[in-house]
């Protein structure tokens, strides 16, 4: 995450900082006086001056009771700015994951990118939502080593000596701690890892009776996570006694020079109360210092793994480039895709026309899903360039390229939500949604289901029939209604039946729709109504044209279709 970026958040919540500095700083105050008007109740007890002592004790109750109103204030103020906080990195986190490529993501396990997006944005809004009752108790610090010189010069040198010392004793083990807090982190990711891929192994796991090897890697994945773990919190523990135990120690000095300075008659019981108040108020500000440190050993941990999200995420597209009336012309030229050594697309060209069905064919692995990925914009080319009516891919905004291309991919997901939820995303005419589903023969199907169109869908829809899933799939890209429409390899997953139905559908939305299809199935490439074939091989186009013109006429086309 770049300093931008994070600058931006922090802006955002401008009016809750400022809420959270004032509030903290009165809390600080009010702590501070406290003691002061104790002491001074203390002082009147001791002097005989019980008048005094009582308006003493009435002031100490009174900032007392406003200590605690503006703690309320306070914490209020704390969870709106962490939500808030939190709320907005998430935010940024979802648009900067739907801007990077598919090859950038796929560098992360699924359970890193869910630690990102839960612990470590969590932990960024901690911190800042935070860092400003960290700061406050700072300057609270400095007042206390000031206010111990007015009192006397030497308790003043050995309160600053102190907290310079216990300072350089955090600043000394702070990266120890970053080190093995980082580890955990890394062994985290294998432990969450670990039990996705039990759950989803399960059948397998028991089918093939193998639990044993199933615990005996977790037993070692959690021994490794719960050692790292068990070392982070024991150094911090012993961080904290050590600081605390040389505050004590000096405390104690602090008290010893006190009394002896009130056998002087240079010093009152009161401000001896006071000392003592103020050094246990010391301990408790190092204790919140050292949560700060610690916060920022989560943080410069967090911030590296963000950064990992989003250092790729895309640059290169106009945000503001609203483009319409799109005809659906389609135009690769000389495109390099994949890596240059090997490509999944090697300096590919070709053209397609507007209102025209297109079946893209070749063996598997002839880079034919590479034109749809980069169409849809998942990835970017390295070469070359993609137009669509003769304007670049990379000018078109996001909204314009989602309401220009639709595609029903080979292994589509859904909400889990209901079917009507999943569709009404795109047509909010529930009407419109069933007379579709009338029309590709799905909805029989959809009413026998015991709750209908309210059916709660799983994430791959496993829980209902596949022809009805890609059906669905079908229908979320029919309902966009976008000006081109493409189909990964549906057709080779859909029962004759249901293929019939759509196909005979596309052939009257040819009219006014480009229409790609990625097949290998022979019956969609021969069909009559299909304007023109693109057979990929070698991660090149071999040959475009009509596929009877084709058959008969080159040779090499014949031969791989022959194959397919």
């Amino acid at each position: 995450m770049t300093k931008k970026d994070n600058k931006e958040v922090l802006l955002k919540n401008k009016k809750y900082f400022i809420i959270k500095f004032i509030s903290s700083l009165f809390i600080r105050i009010f702590l501070l006086l406290i003691p002061i008007y104790y002491s001074y109740g203390i002082d009147a007890i001791t002097n005989g001056n019980y008048k005094h002592a009582y308006i003493m004790i009435i002031m100490f109750f009174v900032f007392f009771m406003l200590y605690r109103l503006t703690e309320v204030i306070n914490q209020i103020t704390y969870y709106k700015l962490y939500s808030n906080l939190y709320k907005t990195y998430l935010n940024l986190g979802l648009y900067k994951t739907c801007n990077n490529s598919l090859y950038s993501l796929s560098r992360f396990s699924l359970s890193e990118y869910s630690n990102i997006m839960s612990e470590d944005f969590e932990s960024l809004s901690e911190y800042y939502a935070t860092l400003v009752i960290r700061i406050v108790e700072i300057m609270e610090t400095i007042y206390i080593v000031i206010y111990f010189f007015t009192i006397n010069i030497m308790i003043g040198y050995l309160t600053i000596f102190i907290c310079l010392m216990v300072l350089f004793i955090l600043l000394f083990f702070n990266p120890i701690i970053a080190r093995t807090n980082n580890e955990r982190k890394i062994r985290n990711d294998k432990r969450i890892s670990l039990f996705q891929e039990l759950l989803i192994s399960i059948k397998e796991i028991k089918g093939f009776n193998i639990f044993d090897v199933a615990r005996e890697r977790s037993d070692s994945t959690i021994n490794d996570y719960v050692k790292w773990n068990n070392k982070l919190n024991v150094d911090k523990y012993n961080l904290k006694q050590v600081s605390l135990g040389l505050i004590n120690v000096f405390e104690f000095i602090c008290l010893i020079i006190g009394i002896k300075l009130i056998r002087d008659g240079s010093m009152t019981i009161g401000v001896l109360t006071i000392i003592y108040s103020y050094y246990t108020k010391l301990g408790d500000l190092y204790l919140s210092i050292i949560t700060l440190f610690e916060s920022n050993i989560n943080v410069k941990v967090a911030r590296i793994r963000v950064h990992k999200l989003f250092q790729y995420a895309s640059v290169n597209y106009d945000n503001n480039n609203e483009i319409k009336n799109v005809n659906g012309t389609i135009e690769f030229k000389n495109v390099l895709y994949g890596n240059k050594q090997h490509p999944f697309l090697n300096k590919v060209s070709f053209k397609i026309e507007p209102n025209s069905l297109n079946v893209i064919t070749g063996p598997t692995s002839s880079g034919k899903v590479g034109i749809f990925e980069l169409l849809l914009r998942y990835n970017r080319q390295h070469e070359g360039k993609i137009l669509i009516d003769n304007i670049d891919l990379k000018k078109y905004d996001a909204t314009s390229l989602s309401n220009t291309i639709s595609c029903v991919r080979r292994d589509p997901t859904f909400f889990n939500i209901s079917i009507k939820d999943n569709l009404s995303i795109f047509d909010s005419n529930f009407e419109n949604i069933v007379n579709l589903s009338k029309e590709l023969k799905i909805h029989d199907y959809i009413m026998s289901l015991d709750k209908g169109y309210d059916t709660i869908l799983e994430t791959d829809a496993s829980n209902i029939n596949t022809d009805v899933k890609f059906t669905l799939a079908i229908m979320r890209v029919l309902l966009n209604r976008p000006k081109i429409l493409l189909f990964d390899e549906t057709f080779d997953f859909l029962s004759y039946n249901i293929a019939s139905v759509v196909l005979e559908m596309l052939k009257s939305l040819k009219e006014d729709n480009t229409i790609l299809i990625i097949s290998k199935n022979k019956s969609v490439i021969e069909q009559d109504f299909v304007d023109q074939v693109i057979m990929m091989n070698n991660n090149k186009v071999l040959a475009m044209g009509n596929h009877k013109d084709l058959i008969k006429e080159n040779k090499e086309y014949k031969k791989v279709f022959n194959r397919l």
